[in-house]
This record gives structure tokens, C-alpha cells and sequence, in this order.
């Protein structure tokens, strides 16, 4: 700052340290599946020019199911361009382009095409001449071009010397044949074959029911006539939707579609996952239901759509990924996506009934856990289904537990997220999530003893314990990458580990394109022992001293002048986390005055 003026200044200096803030490590993510027979809502059509098939679809009020266009043409051709991604540059037949703007196939009013000045050809219509470059256009009017720049440049300049401005076609072939393209084929269909609306946060059971029976509403007013729902119409959507929802609450009929909606296996199993959250302690989750013809479909679905997995790719203080009774193959999507991320662990269900060969999915470095059994709870009031779909097959069979007349087998995800949230609120995500009592439940559909849980163990996968006047207890914190990796072994060194490692990321943003110099290595060594500081006096580093717990390096030394004319700034840290006693051991021996016991 320059001075000019006598007077008195005041400069603010920011000297101070950052501080890091932990990020939430128990915020879960809750995806669920329902099946969605989506109505003919739109056209397909199928066109092909004998080397590449497009498929396309518009809404049926452009074009009907037999490729004739009806209402306003022109609306009608640019939706059928964007059906099929195709633009100016892709046009391949200059007569056919004039022929769709009103141009007569033959007699005065088509347009001519003859030689013109040498290497053109002259273009003649409507009292208008124009000559075009003979490399972009032969005399028969077809695009020679591999140009799509000249391409376009040739369509611009006939829209700049020729009327070409309504469109007069009269079915989708005379709009595809300007492209080169034939109709091989129309069809009624959906324009989306998944039903998806994004994740809402919510922070309580009431907040739940709320927000599946607005979920609902919405999801009947875009699938159904509204006349159909409430008898009456709206203008506006809002109020519809309102109106529906007020309608689930007090008409019979709605209502138990509402109850018979909410009873499918895989919504239920849904519904019974973020209710068991919220009865073991859980406090905010983000809440997601897709529908999908087929409920076995891939939840990887397109990234760009924000569907499936990719739904919560905006949610940024999400820390635990569960989908509770999805099939295996599902699971295993979302354990590979937490392995991609790295910002999140993924909550799995092992089957209704197992042994300790049963299968599982791989992780590399520990970023998901794998619980058995299923649990019991007493049925809600609003169940209509029934769980006929559940059949155990095999020598396992006689290993399930039944249930009895009040009681339904839920997946044990959505409880031990709210286990996992629990534990961190009580005592941290450095604390195992084990040997904690499962709340909201009257029972398994499996009961594992001490000797088989043996083999489960080594796997890594946890196992639900029923012991004798304490409850039932979770007896694992293993995660999957126990046979990958065995420094990932335990389900509280990753997540921890992850809370450090977002926090730390977060909370050094200020340090993007400041000076890399050795004031900046001393503000960012500064910043972060003060957090590893805080970390370590909550008991989640081993060690008697700082020294011992943790150590930051940010010098000379990790970083070289090739790093730091690379534009980055490398801060090595390292950490001992605490691990749980996972075997208490005690070694009894005798002697002459009696008995020895060393721990």
C-alpha cells in the first residue's frame, strides 16, 4: 500500500493459523429401488443410413406412432434434430434440405442445380441464384464435404440468400432424409426409462414419512392423470401436488396404494433401512428412491443424468454410502465407487442366511464393510405385502430362523449406520463400531456361535451376535479389504483416515495459488499440527506425545524446485491410529503362592 497523505493507517495483517475443521463422518446416503413401468409418454424412431443406426425420441403431440408430424412443423424439426443430435453440419442432401422448407420436388418450384462458373455449382429458386464450391456439393445436390465447417458455412449461406425459413414437412422420414438418414421404424415409448429426483436431507423418522409421502404425490401427478387422482384439474404444479398430497392421507383408495407402494420388498427394505438408522441414534441422511423397470438394473447409472450412484454426486457432506437389500452385484457397484471417491465407506448386506464361505466383493483398500445376518422387527402398522419372495435354498435352510406372525426380516445396513453414527457422536470415529447393542430389532434370521463366527472373521465380515442377558450386539469391525490389505483391516482406521485426510483438503483451500514459498510451508505445517493436535488429545492417535502420534512435514526436502516450478506444494504427513482390542488376551499361569495373572 502506497501512502500519500499525512495521517494514520490502520492495515490488517492476517497472521493467525486456519483452522481445520472435521468433517461429518456419519451422514449417510440411502439409495433405494422400486419398480417403474414408465408410460408411452413419446415416440421412438429408428433411422438408418445403411452404416449407422440413431435412434431418437419426441413428444407424441409432434409426431405420431406412424412418423407423421402434426402441430407446428417447425417445433416439430428441431425436436426431431435434437432427438437424432444432428445440426447443420450433418445435412447431406441440399434438395431434400429445400424440399423441407417448401420447395416442389419437380416442375417450377424445385430448386435447379446446374453448372456454374468453373469448379461451382449454380443453385437457382425463388428468383435467387447462388454458386457453392463443387468440392462441398455435387450437381445431383448431395454433400461431398468431410468438412463439417464447410458444411455449415453452405447451409448458412443458403439460409442467407434463399427463404428457407418455414418448415413444411409432413412425416420424420422427409427430416431424416435431409441427413441422409431412412425410418426404419416408430414405436410409442417412454422419454425416460428411470424415475429420479434428487437426494433430500432429512433429520428424523417424521421428516421421513413426510417426505416419501410427498415423494409419492410427485411421482403419481407425472405418471398420472391428475383428474385420475383428485377429480379435479390445476394450472399450476405445485398445487396439484399439494392437492395429491393431502389426498394420500385422507382417501381410502390413495391411501393404500400410498401402503402397497411403501410394502414392496426392495422400497421396504428401503424404509426399514432409514427407520433402523434413526432407532440406533442416527441423525441427518440423505434420502434417495429410483425407479427402474427392473429392479435388478445396474445403479451405476449415466453420471451426467445425476441418476443411480451418481445421484449424490453433489452432496458433499455424505460419509457413508448404503443401499439396504440390494442384490450383489449392486453392492458391489457402490463398494467400487467408494473405492473411486475415496470420501466415502460403503454399508453392505450379507444374505438372509450364510456360512463363512459365503461370497463377498473385494476391496483393494477398505472402503466397505460386510454385516450377516438379517435382522428381525416387529411388522409396522402400515405393511400390506408379505415376504413370500424370501426362500432359502440348500443346506443353508434350516439355518433361518423364522419369523413369527408380528415380525418381517429387514437388511441390517441401515441399522448399523445408525450404529456407526452412534458411536461417533458418543465417542468418535477412532472407537470401533462393535460391541454395541442393535436397537429396533426383536431378533436374527441367523444365529452365528462363537466357533463359526471364526471363519467369518478372518474374511472380513462382521457378524450380529445374540449373547445371553446382553442383547444383540454387533461382534466385527473388519472391513473388506482385510485379505487385500491388512493395514485396512479396521473399519475405524479407514474411516478415520478419510475424516483426516476430507478435512485436511477442505480446510487448506485458502493455500490454492498463494506464493509456494517457505511461508506458505510454515502456515500449512502450522494449520495442520493444530488439527492432528486435536485429533490426538481425543484419544483417535497412539501415542503418549504429539511426537509419538503424529508428524507433519512441509520443507525444502518434499519440495524440490522441480515440484514447486510444477505449481505444487507437497505436504508429507504421518499418523499412528489407534486400533481396537480385538482379542483381549490373558496369559494364567501358577505358582507357589497361588495364581498369576498377566494382561
Amino acid at each position: 500500500m502506497e501512502y500519500h497523505t499525512p495521517g494514520v493507517y490502520i492495515r490488517e495483517v492476517d497472521s493467525g493459523p486456519k483452522p481445520i475443521s472435521s468433517v461429518s463422518t456419519s451422514t449417510p446416503g440411502f439409495l433405494g429401488l422400486f419398480e417403474f413401468h414408465p408410460p408411452h409418454d413419446a415416440i421412438a424412431i429408428t433411422g438408418s443410413n445403411g452404416k449407422r443406426q440413431l435412434r431418437g425420441k419426441v413428444v407424441p403431440q409432434l409426431v405420431d406412432e406412424k412418423g407423421n408430424i402434426k402441430g407446428d412443423t417447425n417445433e416439430a424439426n428441431t425436436a426431431l434434430a435434437q432427438a437424432f443430435k444432428l445440426g447443420r453440419r450433418d445435412v447431406r442432401d441440399v434438395k431434400k434440405y429445400f424440399e423441407l422448407h417448401g420447395a416442389g420436388k419437380n416442375g417450377p418450384t424445385a430448386p435447379k442445380f446446374e453448372a456454374g462458373t468453373k469448379g461451382k455449382i449454380k443453385i437457382t429458386w425463388a428468383e435467387k441464384t447462388l454458386e457453392v464450391p463443387e468440392v462441398n456439393m455435387s450437381i445431383e445436390a448431395k454433400i461431398v464435404s468431410d468438412s463439417d465447417e464447410s458444411v455449415e458455412k453452405l447451409i448458412n449461406s443458403l439460409h442467407e440468400t434463399f427463404p428457407l425459413e418455414k418448415v413444411t414437412a409432413k412425416t420424420a422420414a422427409d427430416v431424416l432424409s435431409v441427413y441422409g438418414y431412412d425410418v426404419k421404424g416408430t414405436e410409442g415409448t417412454a422419454l425416460r426409462s428411470e424415475y429420479s429426483v434428487p437426494p433430500v436431507g432429512i433429520t428424523n423418522k417424521a421428516e421421513f414419512f413426510r417426505w416419501l409421502q410427498s415423494y409419492f404425490a410427485q411421482y403419481l401427478i407425472e405418471t398420472r392423470p391428475i383428474e385420475d387422482l383428485v377429480g379435479r384439474t390445476f394450472t399450476d404444479l405445485d398445487e396439484a401436488a399439494d392437492a395429491v398430497y393431502e389426498a394420500i392421507a385422507n382417501d381410502d383408495a390413495l391411501k393404500k396404494e400410498f401402503r402397497d407402494f411403501l410394502s414392496q420388498p426392495s422400497v421396504f427394505n428401503f424404509v426399514a433401512g432409514v427407520n433402523g438408522f434413526y432407532d440406533n441414534g442416527g441423525g441427518k441422511c440423505y434420502v434417495y428412491l429410483m425407479g427402474a423397470p427392473d429392479t435388478a438394473t445396474s445403479i451405476r447409472e449415466n453420471q451426467a443424468d445425476k441418476i443411480g450412484l451418481y445421484a449424490f454426486d453433489d452432496v458433499d457432506d455424505m460419509a457413508l454410502m448404503v443401499a439396504p437389500g440390494c442384490l450383489p452385484h449392486q453392492q458391489k457397484e457402490m463398494l467400487e465407487l467408494c473405492e473411486i471417491r475415496k470420501d466415502r465407506f460403503a454399508l453392505l448386506d450379507g444374505p438372509i442366511v450364510s456360512d463363512g464361505a459365503m461370497d463377498i466383493p473385494a476391496s483393494n483398500k477398505g472402503y466397505g464393510a460386510i454385516y450377516v445376518p438379517w435382522l428381525k422387527i416387529t411388522k409396522p402398522s402400515w405393511f400390506t405385502g408379505n415376504q413370500d419372495h424370501i426362500k432359502v435354498t440348500g443346506p443353508n435352510r434350516r439355518k433361518l430362523i423364522k419369523t413369527e406372525k408380528n415380525e418381517l426380516f429387514v437388511p441390517p445396513s441401515g441399522h448399523m449406520a445408525g450404529v456407526f453414527a452412534r458411536v461417533d457422536s458418543e465417542r468418535g470415529v477412532h472407537k470401533a463400531p462393535a460391541n454395541e447393542i442393535t436397537m429396533g430389532i426383536v431378533g436374527l434370521s441367523q444365529n452365528i456361535n462363537r466357533l463359526e463366527q471364526g471363519q467369518y472373521n478372518d474374511r472380513g465380515i462382521n457378524v450380529i451376535r445374540i449373547f445371553k442377558d446382553r442383547g444383540i450386539r454387533v461382534w466385527g469391525a473388519r472391513t473388506l479389504g482385510t485379505m487385500s490389505d491388512a493395514s485396512w483391516k479396521y473399519i475405524n482406521v479407514r474411516r478415520l483416515f478419510i475424516m483426516i485426510e476430507q478435512s485436511i483438503m477442505i480446510g487448506s483451500q485458502w493455500a490454492v495459488f498463494e506464493p509456494n514459498d517457505h511461508t506458505l510451508w510454515k502456515k500449512l505445517t502450522r494449520d495442520v499440527r493444530a488439527y492432528l493436535m486435536r485429533v490426538w488429545r481425543s484419544g483417535a492417535l497412539f501415542g503418549q506425545t504429539p511426537e509419538e502420534a503424529f508428524y507433519v512435514k512441509c520443507d525444502d526436502e518434499t519440495n524440490p524446485r522441480y515440484l514447486i516450478d510444477a505449481g505444487q506444494v507437497n505436504v508429507q504427513i504421518g499418523i499412528c491410529p489407534v486400533k481396537p482390542a480385538e482379542f483381549v488376551i490373558f496369559s494364567i499361569g501358577q505358582w507357589d503362592g497361588g495364581a498369576l495373572i498377566e494382561e
